[in-house]
This record gives C-alpha cells, sequence and structure tokens, in this order.
C-alpha cells in the first residue's frame, strides 16, 4: 500500500531535516545507505528522532521491530534460534523487505545484523511511507482538514470529529498474522500474499 501524503523523496528530505537537527550535522549526509548510528545517533537520540518523525509526518512508530513482533507471534526457536535468524526468519523477512535487500538475509544472519539493517535511513524512510498510507487525508464524516490533536489522533478543523492514528505495532502484528496464515504446515496455508506495510 502506498501513502497518498508524500513521495519517497520528500519523505528522504524531511526525515534527513529531522536527522539533521537531532544530531547537528549536515542533512547531505543523511543518505539512504547510511546507518544512524555511523551519524552519531544513540538511543536517547534515536528516541528524538521517532518523536519528531510521528510528530512532522503525523504516523504512530512501532515500539517494536517487525522481527519482534514475529518472534512474539510465533514462539521461540521459530524466528530466531541461538541470536540467528532461522529459515522461517528469513523466509519473513524476505516477504517483507523489498527484493534490492535480499542480501541481507543471505547465508548466516545474527539478529544483530538484523538489528543493524533496522537501522538504515532507507529502512526508516520506507517505514514512514507504510504508515503515511495508514493516515487519513481527510475527515471521514464531512472532508474536511485534519489537524494534528492530543495523542495520536487527527481532528477535523471544520467538524471537530477526531481520529487516532493506527499503531504501527498494530499494523506488524496484523501483518505478521497474514503472513502466517500463507505458510505451509504446521503454520497453515493460503493463496494470498501479505502486503508492505511498517517496519
Amino acid at each position: 500500500m502506498s501513502n497518498t501524503w508524500m513521495t519517497e523523496e520528500q519523505i528522504q528530505e524531511k526525515f534527513a531535516a529531522i536527522v539533521a537537527q537531532s544530531l547537528h550535522i549536515d542533512s547531505k549526509q543523511v543518505v539512504p545507505d547510511v546507518h544512524l548510528d555511523d551519524l552519531g545517533a544513540e538511543s536517547l537520540d534515536l528516541i528524538e528522532i521517532s518523536m519528531e518523525v510521528e510528530s512532522q509526518f503525523r504516523v504512530w512508530l512501532p515500539e517494536k521491530s517487525i522481527l519482534q513482533t514475529a518472534i512474539e507471534t510465533y514462539g521461540p526457536d521459530v524466528i530466531e534460534h541461538d541470536g540467528h535468524l532461522t529459515q522461517m526468519g528469513k523466509t519473513l523477512l524476505e516477504a517483507r523487505m523489498p527484493a534490492e535487500d535480499a542480501s541481507h538475509f543471505e547465508g548466516e544472519v545474527s539478529l544483530k545484523d538484523v538489528n543493524q539493517y533496522f537501522l538504515l535511513v532507507s529502512t526508516w524512510i520506507r517505514m514512514i511511507d507504510g504508515l503515511l498510507s495508514f493516515t487519513p487525508a481527510a475527515c471521514s464524516s464531512c472532508g474536511g482538514a485534519l489537524e494534528a490533536s492530543l495523542g495520536f489522533r487527527l481532528k477535523c478543523a471544520n467538524c471537530g470529529a477526531e481520529t487516532t492514528l493506527r499503531s504501527g505495532d498494530e499494523i506488524n502484528r496484523e501483518w505478521v498474522e497474514e503472513f502466517k496464515k500463507t505458510q505451509p504446515g504446521e503454520w497453515g496455508s493460503s493463496q494470498t500474499d501479505p502486503q508492505p506495510a511498517a517496519v
């Protein structure tokens, strides 16, 4: 699902400005193939960046990665074992991520490697793009413009109706559950391919 708000280039530009302000660097350094920690981002910086992304893009970021959600859904030793992805874990991430990123999940892949992948600027851009597709463009009651309200809500400037944003964690959980239905064997089977959403 694609968002109707911004192009990938616009998301990249806006995200780069957020990161640059937080880390006090030139926004030109924030390119798709760089990791945020390589730019100097530490835990508190990532929290600040996340809050700014939510505020400026009007999205609700997931608190857990898609991998963490999958591990919780499937249970122990299905998605990861001894700190490494299992074949099921690789299959899940390959279904979720773009084909050009498949090389990240070849061979033996540690959870540390996956967490590093989630720090790529390009991964953040795709996550924001996916979440924007769940942000309404106008009030469902009257079609009026939506403005930021308290918490993760939007308020119609015309009629005052409020809409709660979809949680990234909820979207991820739904995606994992749909993916699970597509798998043969004990996980069941289906012909429906899960669609990408938030990371």
